[in-house]
């Protein structure tokens, strides 16, 4: 009976990341939580989890785990607040006030302690679901022009009424490029402001992760409208409607 109280489908089958080093965990959650019509990805460590998000664009929500070898979750944690706004839900065996009282004042929505019961995970992760959600419906997609609208809050653009999902990093590029529109940006610019400062990356990964962005966004990515290479100098995003315009030159900082 407790169950079909809770029938209704998630919220646009949201998409869930559950971290955990135990396999037996990752797999009881994940396993119940596709049966309740969630999409779920896992990770048994920190830096697995960091490289999902990194390759499937932000999920709508964490449940992670804190001890966790290597990289605990508060660790990981700090990480994911970096690459944006992700609600999280602690899961741990840690049940002293403090721990609690730092992981709720300083990285999440929730804080679960175990052994656990599943109804109470499901209830608390459709509790902060429902709370994110209107926040989220708010937020602004940017229109770029007839063809293409972005969603940098929630990380995904709208290519002729179809919606893909952009990674962090394209996210920031386009990002960078949208609010620097008719500029051309070095790739030096590019690098410091897209990239963490202690994890600099190279120009070759700027290539590589502009040729990613120009495969979901542009109607022919071997002649782009959008990410526009500049020869010897750098990208450029064209202002509206001024395809014509001479862009400036912005330099590395």
């Amino acid at each position: 009976m407790a169950s079909k109280a809770y029938s209704s489908s998630p919220p646009h089958a949201a998409r869930l990341l559950v971290v955990d080093d135990a396999a037996d965990t990752r797999l009881m959650i994940s396993l119940r939580l596709q049966r309740e019509g969630y999409t779920v990805l896992t990770a048994g460590s920190g830096p697995e989890a960091l490289e999902i998000v990194n390759r499937e664009g932000l999920p709508d929500l964490v449940v992670l785990d804190v001890m966790m070898p290597g990289m605990d979750g508060f660790v990981v944690a700090e990480e994911l607040r970096q690459m944006g706004d992700i609600p999280i839900i602690f899961l741990s065996a840690l049940s002293d006030t403090n721990t609690k009282v730092e992981g709720l004042t300083r990285y999440a929505e929730d804080y679960v302690t175990k052994p656990f019961a599943f109804s109470e995970l499901l209830a608390r992760i459709r509790r902060v679901l429902l709370r994110v959600a209107p926040e989220r419906a708010l937020e602004p997609e940017l229109v770029i022009d007839e063809h293409l609208r972005i969603n940098f809050a929630q990380q995904y653009a709208i290519v002729d009424d179809e919606q893909v999902t952009l990674t962090p990093t394209e996210n920031r590029i386009m990002h960078i490029l949208y609010h620097n529109r008719g500029r051309v940006l070095s790739p030096g610019f590019l690098l410091a402001k897209v990239w963490d400062p202690t994890r600099r990356g190279t120009v070759e990964s700027l290539w590589v992760h502009v040729r990613r962005l120009r495969s979901k966004i542009e109607p022919d990515p071997d002649n782009p409208r959008y990410v526009l290479t500049v020869r010897g100098q750098g990208y450029c995003l064209p202002q509206r409607n001024h395809m014509d315009r001479e862009p400036t030159l912005v330099q590395d900082v």
